[in-house]
């Protein structure tokens, strides 16, 4: 698969992943086009057979990198917007978003990282345990945990 055709086909689903964890339109921005130039120098010498959660697991990566220089200099960027000049719909659908994020700030950075990957993004357990370095069943016993709680934390909300 060509490089052109596999940004095209996931450059959403990974913006929207490091938005996700970033709270930064701009910082998920230079994540991804990071992360894709990583794909890039590697995808060159190898064939990557299951793209999607490979290319989950670099933007991963770039994003705890970035995280380490970034407290590394002490650079803090508070600018949490989004620039939109969208139709209302996906400005309504921008505001659910938001809300899903800020209610997983609410739980444990794992949990929250498991959630984001497994239910928003559609990766699988196993694909989402490979990408965290995390064993299938301790992958599992956080995803339900996780879970538990955004309910309680929705149902808190309403």
């Amino acid at each position: 698969m060509e490089l052109e055709t596999i940004y095209i086909t996931y450059m959403n689903d990974i913006y929207r992943y490091l938005y996700s964890l970033t709270k930064n339109h701009t910082t998920a921005e230079d994540l991804l086009q990071d992360t894709f130039t990583k794909a890039h120098i590697t995808l060159l010498g190898q064939e990557i057979q299951d793209i999607k959660p490979w290319l989950f697991k670099v933007a991963y990566y770039t994003y705890i990198d970035s995280t380490r220089k970034e407290l590394r200099y002490m650079i803090s960027d508070n600018v949490d917007q989004i620039y939109s000049t969208t139709p209302e719909q996906i400005i309504v659908e921008q505001d659910a978003y938001l809300k899903l994020l800020s209610l997983l700030e609410q739980i444990k950075p794992i949990e929250k990282q498991i959630i984001l990957l497994c239910d928003v993004n559609d990766c699988t357990n196993e694909q989402a345990a490979n990408i965290l370095n995390l064993k299938l069943n301790t992958l599992k016993s956080h995803l339900a945990r996780g879970r538990k709680k955004m309910r309680a934390l929705i149902v808190k909300e309403e």
